[in-house]
């Protein structure tokens, strides 16, 4: 399989799977045990901590297609009691644990699991980084010594990898973020992402598949690391994951 057929065949299962768990209740659970700020703070600062101890304008910036002030409201690692992270980067490692081990329920008894953390491995680990600062944080929490819970953190890192490419190909195009999540995913996800007035309307069409496909050709470049029967055994092996999971 090519590279540019395996990027778009990819992208759904690495995805989906990959925000599986910050979608979870018992991942926020988990964080609130682990120290994390309550709600939408567990899913701010952990994921957006992967950047290291940056200001809130740095979030917001990596954010991108969220509502500014839901970050900004968020950027609070301080906990008066004492027993919690203090710190986006302590927040981070935080998460990347929640990731692992709700990771591990997901996949449990999946038998591709070693097979799909070495290919996304040398995907993440062969990428070039630039502009990419949360795939690139995200690729540099330690990896769980097992494969299931490896493959799961790998799984969320290319997820954070393709959104990376993506969020350059809407800022190359100067397309206004909250269109793009307008004609992705409706006002229902504008909504989830913190916006109000989506007054602005979606972006046009012709716009968004051409941002679609740039997202694709990048995305292709980090797939070109593997051969072509390896890709295609990366794409069954995604798409088999997510229906495990399922």
């Amino acid at each position: 399989m090519d590279s540019l057929t395996a990027a778009r065949e990819t992208a759904t299962p690495i995805g989906d799977l990959g925000a599986k768990f910050m979608l979870d209740g018992a991942a926020y659970a988990r964080g609130a045990e682990l120290g994390l700020p309550p709600g939408m703070g567990t899913y701010v600062l952990g994921r957006l901590g992967a950047l290291g101890d940056v200001d809130a304008e740095t979030a917001v910036d990596a954010a991108f297609f969220w509502n500014p002030e839901t970050i900004r409201s968020n950027w609070t690692p301080e906990d008066a009691s004492g027993s919690g992270v203090t710190s986006p980067s302590a927040a981070a490692v935080a998460y990347g644990q929640i990731c692992a081990e709700r990771g591990r329920e997901y996949l449990a008894g999946f038998e591709g699991a070693e097979r799909l953390a070495d290919f996304l491995g040398r995907v993440v680990d062969s990428a070039d980084d630039t502009d990419a600062a949360l795939f690139a944080g995200w690729r540099d929490l330690d990896r769980p010594s097992d494969a299931t819970g490896r493959a799961y953190l790998l799984t969320q890192v290319a997820r954070e990898l393709r959104f990376c490419r993506h969020t350059r190909a809407v800022r190359a195009a100067g397309a206004d973020p909250l269109g793009m999540v307008l004609a992705k995913g409706g006002e229902g996800n504008a909504a989830l992402f913190g916006w109000t007035d989506l007054s602005p309307g979606p972006i046009d069409p012709e716009t968004h598949e051409a941002i679609e496909a740039a997202t694709d050709e990048a995305s292709a470049a980090d797939l070109a690391c593997l051969t072509d029967d390896e890709r295609s055994e990366l794409v069954e092996l995604a798409t088999a994951a997510l229906a495990h999971a399922a």
